[in-house]
């Protein structure tokens, strides 16, 4: 197959076909936290092509209602891109965990955080953890998301590494 090939790939995808997901509930959050949760909906899942040259992707949105958490999660090898499509103006909290910090856990005394608004883009390098809350108590923030997978070969390189560790 080359690039001139003709395949069946889904180039289209229409929220009102989409299917929302409720987001999980995090038992880390404290007792003076919301206990509100998102929604999400994957639009695309594009593999790694056969070649390894080109790195797949999934890409979505997320709904956060007035008050509503998306609890920390890492991004492991992938690069992860938001867009904020709608909200109350500066009510949208981005923060990663401190690259220096503990591995794979996000502290939130030492995490890196941002108020953002419509229009804002952030991105998640590989290796960090993230979180997202929208601090609004009327209005609902709409994020317009992309992981970028990384390709096999990096993916055995980075276990080949862990390898060497042990």
């Amino acid at each position: 197959e080359t690039l001139e090939s003709a395949t069946d790939v889904k180039i289209v995808s229409r929220l009102d076909n989409r299917s929302f997901s409720k987001l999980p509930l995090s038992s880390a959050r404290r007792s003076r936290e919301s206990k509100v949760v998102g929604f999400a909906s994957q639009a695309f899942h594009v593999p790694t092509d056969s070649d390894d040259l080109f790195p797949g992707y999934i890409a979505g949105n997320v709904v956060l209602p007035p008050r509503g958490i998306k609890d920390a999660e890492g991004v492991g090898l992938c690069s992860q891109v938001f867009n904020v499509g709608d909200c109350q103006e500066n009510s949208v909290e981005f923060a990663i965990a401190d690259p220096g910090g503990q591995d794979g856990e996000f502290d939130p005394r030492s995490a890196q955080r941002y108020l953002l608004g419509k229009g804002d883009m952030f991105q998640i390098p590989p290796g960090n953890v993230y979180r997202i809350e929208n601090h609004s108590r009327t209005e609902k923030a709409t994020l317009f998301w992309t992981i970028i997978k990384c390709t096999s070969r990096a993916e055995q390189e980075d276990s080949g590494d862990e390898e060497e560790e042990d």
